[in-house]
């Protein structure tokens, strides 16, 4: 993964991975709070051979002493040394085979250490010395002879010497807190970067530049914000100011040409009415002849927005009425809006029509300067899109998918024409659903 990738991600979801590494944590607080710790109390025994003597028979002492410690380590968790632990402690709540689960031996050499883990520190100790003391008892009840097969071997003892006495442990063995936090916030960054790479992995949001260049290699013309809570009017009469430089761009696009024609193509749920709104008091504002065309003809919303009557470009486009006749004169100079109206009929056969492209030959010589707004793309906007001058998509950042930019730009080159920019759409207007 890249890391400019990578800091997109974490700038995304970084929310979502923060919340499991504190998951994590908490349960390894949970784990802390309510698991009962294990205290373990750890006591070192030394076993010694008496009886022997010579210096020949040094060797036979220590291998004779280490076997018995490595007997005793398979011993000591035996119902035979546990029983009689149990008994005279006086522990009537629990067996000889629950208590060998707590009770490990291990032998090195001639040592032998003994580790008891329960949970209570002082019955721990206790439980320790008395193995040790079953085991020393044991030994003394045994005679060992270095060679087993001669009659005359000397008879030997055992001598159990405690070097490190049991007792009771200062802190539990388990859970450590040390390394159960540790080990929760490992587990939870593992977890974490697991999302992260998934999300990096899956995630189709357009969010910057980068993002959109995998979905379409069409420029960015400009930044537009739509306020929250701003009406259709306000957007007539109080454009963002941002959306002067959109104008500007298009503006040099356009060139020497008498008649400019631009299409704007929500993609997803970027607000086309809106900005194309703004775009058109921009253009009103040069003293430029200007018309406002809603071409979203599936879900209008100009004439409410405005409180209009009348007919609108379904009309034109059918031959009913002209662009003249339908088109509403606003409170702006220079600035006039041709409504959706009420489309009869499949609108893709409107729009491909005969009559259709005479009528939209007639909007575009109308005006200086017409801007349509499509909203969501699909064939009937992409047919109005192909006959503009300029098609430029609308994107909000954070919210269009690429798939939603790959989808437009497929259906409008389709349609006979290409994507000639990219507006970034950015704020609290009115969103578009598919």
């Amino acid at each position: 993964m890249h890391l400019d990738v990578a800091m997109r991600t974490l700038r995304r979801h970084g929310v979502w991975a923060a919340l499991i590494v504190l998951l994590a944590l908490a349960t390894g607080w949970a784990v802390l709070r309510f698991v009962p710790p294990t205290w373990t109390a750890e006591t070192r025994v030394l076993y010694a051979v008496t009886g022997l003597t010579g210096v020949d028979q040094g060797v036979p002492a220590g291998a004779l002493a280490a076997a018995r410690a490595a007997q005793d380590a398979e011993l000591v968790a035996s119902p035979a040394v546990l029983q009689p632990v149990i008994d005279g402690l006086g522990l009537q709540d629990v067996t000889a085979e629950e208590l060998a689960t707590a009770v490990q031996a291990t032998a090195t050499g001639t040592f032998l250490d003994v580790e008891v883990g329960l949970g209570d520190p002082a019955v721990a100790a206790r439980v320790a010395e008395s193995v040790v003391a079953q085991l020393a008892l044991r030994a003394a009840d045994d005679q060992l002879a270095p060679t087993p097969t001669a009659p005359d071997a000397p008879v030997v003892t055992l001598d159990l010497a405690v070097v490190a006495p049991a007792a009771e442990p200062e802190r539990p063995s388990s859970p450590d807190p040390l390394l159960t936090m540790a080990g929760a916030l490992l587990v939870g960054l593992f977890l974490a970067a697991l999302l992260l790479t998934w999300r990096a992995r899956t995630d189709q949001v357009v969010d910057d530049e980068h993002d959109l260049a995998a979905a379409t290699p069409a420029p960015v013309l400009a930044h537009v914000r739509v306020p929250a809570r701003r009406t259709l009017a306000d957007a007539l009469t109080q454009p963002p100011g941002d959306v002067a430089g959109l104008r500007t761009a298009l503006l040099a696009r356009a060139g020497e040409r008498p008649h400019a024609s631009v299409a704007l193509v929500a993609c997803g749920t970027a607000a086309s009415l809106e900005v194309a709104a703004a775009l058109a008091r921009a253009y009103a504002g040069t003293g430029r002849d200007t018309v406002l065309v809603e071409g979203d003809l599936a879900a209008p919303r100009l004439a409410a927005g405005l409180g209009l009557q009348g007919p609108g470009l379904a009309d034109v486009l059918a031959g009913a009425v002209s662009v003249v006749q339908a088109a509403h004169a606003t409170r702006v100079p220079g600035l006039r809006v041709l409504v959706a109206g009420d489309a009869e009929g499949d609108r893709t056969d409107l729009v491909a029509s005969r009559q259709s492209e005479k009528a939209w030959d007639d909007v575009r010589a109308s005006a200086e300067v017409v801007v349509l707004a499509t909203g969501p793309v699909d064939v009937a906007a992409a047919v109005l899109a192909a006959a503009c001058d300029e098609v430029v998509l609308l994107v909000a950042p954070g919210r269009t998918r690429r798939d939603d930019v790959r989808a437009a730009a497929h259906a409008l080159q389709t349609a006979g024409t290409s994507v000639g920019g990219v507006v970034w759409v950015s704020g609290g207007g009115r969103a578009y659903t598919t």
